[in-house]
């Protein structure tokens, strides 16, 4: 039931699972559809947030999963990005930061309607971590590491459920959508401590947005925050350790990616890397910038010690665990409101660190 790439929408029940159709299926189904009854047009592009500990993540996507609202559980339209090959639709990850997007597909056609769960499907070669360890990293989605290392990257279900998505948006009736899907490599890239050198996992903590509907926080770092002179950071250097997070709604505590057990911290919604090179005469500034955020109020603030937050947890009995550091020296929070496609400028800097 493979579709040419000009027509590779595939309604169905499940994706490369087997199970008896619940929708129209090839042949009769939205992707052969001509346009008129009850469908919309949807176009999807991958972006994400910068990290520092890796040169590229090469992930090799299969497919897009779709479950509209009021949908069984069994009931997807699925939208299948392999080439005519079969081979996976491969992206580096790290080509698309900054706003910067890579398109999945354009202007497939899919039933109209309101979509709740959305779900990447990843080559993946592994079936458990286990499995992971030893494998050729060029066999399926892989990291390659400072140095030219390349390690396999396991993702949990992938070959199956794939990575869950969950955030709705509405394909309108005879209209047009478009969505981005968020990566955010520093909250979902890790390294269980049991498999250092080994293995990279992918936590399924991403989001999906319809782009009309989002904005962006962008602004520039002051450079003595960012290179440890004022005791808080994780080293010397300007260009490394240094992040924005912003967190939904105003006035929230800032806290790091794995919370605390009492929540009273928030957890980030977004986090980006912050740029800086010495060698560009930008006059000792870094710079940052926080895409496709849904319209809201945000708290936003600065650490310069986001390396820390992805260290493995030598401590943990579980692989899913990370370092949960007590208290990443968050700077100077601050409220931000995001208006759609509209850009709103924080800006971090040290007499405003000093006069705090």
């Amino acid at each position: 039931m493979r579709t040419t790439r000009s027509n590779r929408l595939l309604v169905q029940a499940a994706f490369a699972m087997g199970i008896v159709s619940a929708l129209p299926g090839c042949g009769g189904g939205a992707g052969s559809s001509g346009g008129g009854d009850d469908t919309g047009t949807l176009s999807a592009s991958l972006t994400d947030a910068a990290i520092d500990e890796v040169v590229a993540v090469n992930l090799r996507v299969l497919g897009l999963r779709l479950r509209m609202q009021g949908a069984g559980e069994d009931a997807w339209v699925d939208v299948d990005l392999r080439h005519d090959d079969g081979s996976a639709l491969e992206v580096n990850l790290l080509d698309y930061q900054n706003g910067e997007t890579f398109t999945l597909f354009e202007d497939e056609r899919v039933p109209a309607g309101l979509y709740e769960h959305a779900r990447l499907v990843l080559e993946a070669p592994a079936q458990t971590p286990i499995q992971c360890r030893g494998q050729d990293p060029m066999e399926g989605s892989h990291v390659e590491e400072i140095g030219g290392g390349l390690v396999p990257v396991f993702v949990p279900s992938a070959a199956e459920a794939g990575v869950r998505l969950v955030s709705p948006f509405r394909v309108p009736l005879n209209g047009s959508a478009e969505v981005i899907i968020d990566f955010d490599l520093r909250q979902s890239l890790f390294v269980p401590a049991a498999f250092t050198g080994e293995c990279y996992f992918v936590r399924p903590a991403f989001r999906v947005e319809a782009i009309e509907n989002t904005g962006r926080i962008a602004g520039e770092v002051d450079v003595a925050l960012l290179d440890g002179s004022n005791g808080l950071c994780s080293d010397d250097d300007p260009a490394t350790g240094n992040s924005v997070y912003v967190y939904r709604g105003a006035d929230a505590i800032p806290g790091d990616i794995n919370g605390d057990e009492n929540a009273t911290t928030a957890a980030p919604y977004a986090t980006a890397a912050v740029e800086f090179d010495p060698l560009a005469g930008n006059s000792g500034e870094g710079s940052y910038m926080v895409s496709f955020l849904p319209a809201d109020d945000y708290t936003v603030a600065f650490t310069c010690r986001g390396d820390e937050e992805r260290l493995p947890n030598d401590d943990s009995q579980n692989d899913d665990e990370r370092l949960a550091v007590d208290s990443l020296d968050f700077q100077l929070p601050q409220n931000a409101s995001v208006v759609a496609q509209q850009t709103s400028v924080v800006t971090f800097t040290a007499d405003d660190a000093n006069e705090g």
